[in-house]
């Protein structure tokens, strides 16, 4: 492992925490994956742990395209050709992630676009919805058939059962699930609300995106996020390296 890889991965764990404080964990379930710089595959959250005991580079293995692992202490998630298909057929992106946050896997059981009660909904204008008669996505076939409707999105919802997200940096794919996470609950409260309502118009939407997904956001979005976990650690996990006692 090079020294700028080991420095990737460290990010990538901070995403992996970061994502489990904002409501994306679930048990030992969900995973990201980054690109391995040197072109043998791709860095892939190991198994059997949570988003939140992740701490660094020691908890990724790396895994080539067609599933066998290299190196790595521990096993593979066994949806990896999530990663591997998603990776395959976008040459830009290096980062991937799926996860189960709680509004976000209840919106997937919806034809029902995203609707824009707040800002967050217009970083996902006409998202895909991916449906397959599978629990899990563990085959290459199952993997390309995702990311083809994935498509050119940075996210997509997997009908009754979750979320996929990117970007070409780990700050990005980390921000897009944060901010999907964010318009599926205010889709859900919005809609659940039954007061009267307006929506803006379709052209007013690609404005406010193009106002709003823009690399200070991002960069600005994943300071905060980074700061917020080192408070929440201080505060409510002294003296631990995980988001759990």
């Amino acid at each position: 492992m090079t020294s700028q890889t080991e420095a990737a991965l460290a990010d990538l764990a901070r995403a992996c925490q970061i994502l489990e404080m904002e409501g994306h964990g679930d048990f030992s379930l969900g995973h990201l994956s980054l690109r391995d710089p040197e072109g043998r595959g791709f860095w892939l959250k190991r198994n059997r742990f949570g988003l939140g005991e992740i701490t660094g580079p020691q908890d990724f293995v790396l895994v080539d395209l067609d599933g066998a692992k290299l190196a790595g202490e521990g096993g593979q998630h066994s949806e990896w050709p999530i990663h591997s298909e998603v990776l395959r057929m976008r040459p830009e992106i290096n980062v991937v992630a799926h996860t189960h946050p709680f509004h976000a896997c209840i919106l997937s059981s919806s034809s029902e676009p995203i609707m824009p009660f707040n800002l967050d909904p217009d970083y996902f204008v006409d998202i895909p919805r991916h449906e397959a008669d599978v629990a899990l996505i563990k085959t290459k076939d199952e993997g390309a058939a995702l990311a083809r409707s994935l498509g050119g999105h940075m996210a997509l919802l997997i009908a009754n059962h979750g979320a996929l997200f990117c970007g070409a940096t780990v700050a990005e794919a980390t921000c897009v699930g944060v901010f999907l996470e964010k318009a599926c609950r205010a889709h859900i409260v919005g809609r659940g609300a039954g007061f009267p309502y307006t929506m803006p118009k379709r052209e007013i939407r690609e404005l406010r995106k193009s106002q709003m997904m823009t690399p200070a956001h991002i960069e600005h979005t994943w300071g905060y996020l980074n700061r917020k976990l080192e408070v929440v650690m201080k505060t409510e996990f002294p003296g631990s390296r995980t988001l759990y006692r």
